[in-house]
């Protein structure tokens, strides 16, 4: 099922939900994972957001009215620069999410997605996320910029990636946001 739609409403409307985010870095889509936070926070949530530039997030969240201060409930979770270090630290990390509490994760993702071995990988740690996502108590947003995906190889990585996630989030700047979910 398609539709066009907020994506902020969709996002809280969801429970216990593996989520992918395709975009191509427009501004909508930081307002959509700054708000998943948000909303998180307010709810008490554990929150989690991985990067490669911790500080960065950490102003944009600010500038976005989330209290970044001494806040014991947000997880910024810094991300290797190097692909290969970033895969098996996202699945330790994965298995050290608390399971009692509730949480959201934002899992982003700015390597260059260049290569099948890449793609690959990066299929298989969602693909292992999603084996053990019974055992996270909360909803979890996988981002990826579509621009950082070889052409060639994005059909067949778009097609892996929806293999693993129950909703699937297009976020552009020429179309909006389209939501799909599966059965």
């Amino acid at each position: 099922m398609s539709e066009a739609i907020n994506a902020n409403k969709f996002l809280e409307e969801l429970e216990h939900t593996h989520i992918v985010l395709f975009h191509d870095g427009n501004n909508e889509t930081k307002q959509t994972e700054y708000n998943f936070i948000k909303k998180g926070l307010e709810n008490e949530q554990h929150c989690f957001y991985t990067t490669q530039k911790p500080q960065k997030i950490l102003d944009e969240m600010k500038e976005f009215g989330i209290n970044t201060e001494n806040n014991e409930l947000l997880h910024i979770v810094e991300i290797p620069e190097a692909f290969e270090d970033y895969s098996k630290m996202i699945l330790d990390k994965v298995e050290g999410l608390p399971e009692e509490a509730k949480i959201r994760v934002i899992s982003t993702h700015y390597f260059d997605f260049n290569t099948e071995e890449k793609t690959d990988r990066m299929a298989e740690i969602e693909q292992c996320v999603d084996d053990g996502f019974e055992k996270i108590n909360g909803n979890f947003l996988c981002s990826f910029e579509v621009s950082q995906i070889n052409q060639n190889l994005r059909d067949r990585f778009l097609n892996q990636l929806l293999e693993s996630h129950k909703a699937i989030i297009f976020q552009t700047e020429e179309k909006g946001t389209e939501v799909f979910t599966t059965p």
